[in-house]
């Protein structure tokens, strides 16, 4: 018993630490500095004790300032529990667009800071009422409560228009990584409930495809932050008593599917599945804004550098561009 225990504390040590390369193996942009040295670890031991961490980070940076509100709020969901959101309004500039954010994380990790720091700059400078849902997590709350976290955060959002002041056709519903998928999981919900469906997609390097078919998911097993071995064990935790689940690029009919701008890393195991499901949105006529950025990694926006300035430009840019 005593070995077992110390073969598992010794996995769990080692899944954690930074791990270094002799040679430089992908030409990631040394502006990404230890972040290009780091792979998430992935175990439960390690989700309960960076969660705890997480958890703080609400109390720490989602304050108010001279330019942006930030409140908390409480929501019910569908399975009669509650879910946390929390609202980002401009203070000088009145606005009835909206922007529902779903954050990444292997749908295992809470928010980091740079999916907070998005949404307040979002609300700061493009005046979007900015809705980040704090959903329950895959390891303790099995599949699809996630999903059905962020589709009731999404039905709370139209039922409360006239409170929030904001216009239903102006809803655009946005995620990272496994946020992605939860944003097409909830668009997907929307269209099957024939309700509003939201009117534009905003997908940051997504998760699609519980197959893992691509060449760039073959081809990335040990790229810095996320790669395919990790990006298996995700999948198999999130569907891990064998549920049925189409993933997006599975999606047969994506007609009633809404314009969308979307984003690559470079070295990114789920580079090429959005490179797929960008294809599948333009051949059906669908006005699609592909974002490829260079010398980057799955993650890289949680380093503030001259690249993640630029795509957060380009962002926001998009953002501005739309209910013109």
């Amino acid at each position: 018993m005593k070995k077992e225990k110390k073969k598992q504390f010794k996995k769990i040590i080692k899944e954690n630490k930074y791990f270094f390369k002799r040679k430089k193996k992908y030409d990631i942009s040394d502006e990404f500095g230890i972040f290009k040295l780091y792979k998430l670890p992935f175990n439960e031991v390690t989700f309960r004790a960076s969660n705890k961490l997480l958890d703080i980070l609400p109390k720490r940076f989602l304050k108010s300032d001279k330019d942006v509100k930030i409140t908390k709020n409480t929501i019910k969901t569908s399975d009669k529990s509650k879910v946390n959101i929390y609202i980002f309004e401009n203070k000088k500039k009145k606005s009835d667009k909206v922007f529902l954010y779903i954050h990444g994380g292997g749908f295992v990790y809470k928010a980091s800071k740079n999916q907070y720091d998005l949404c307040k700059r979002i609300a700061e400078k493009e005046a979007y009422k900015v809705i980040f849902v704090d959903y329950r997590l895959a390891y303790e709350y099995k599949f699809p409560t996630s999903i059905n976290d962020c589709f009731d955060t999404y039905k709370w959002i139209i039922e409360n228009k006239e409170k929030l002041q904001i216009d239903e056709n102006k809803i655009v519903i946005g995620g990272d990584s496994a946020g992605g998928c939860l944003v097409l999981d909830v668009v997907k919900k929307a269209i099957d409930e024939n309700i509003v469906i939201p009117r534009y997609m905003f997908l940051l390097y997504p998760v699609l495809d519980k197959r893992m078919k691509t060449e760039s998911i073959k081809k990335y097993t040990d790229t810095p932050i996320w790669n395919s071995v990790l990006n298996r064990k995700m999948w198999e935790l999130y569907l891990s008593n064998g549920e049925k689940y189409t993933s997006p690029n599975e999606i047969k009919d994506l007609s009633k599917y809404p314009d969308a701008y979307i984003e690559t890393a470079e070295f990114d195991c789920l580079h090429d599945e959005a490179i797929e499901f960008s294809d599948k949105l333009k051949k059906i006529g669908k006005n699609v804004i592909l974002n490829e950025t260079k010398h980057t990694m799955h993650g890289f926006d949680m380093k503030e550098c001259k690249i993640t300035e630029e795509v957060l430009r380009i962002r926001l840019q998009v953002l501005n561009s739309l209910f013109k």
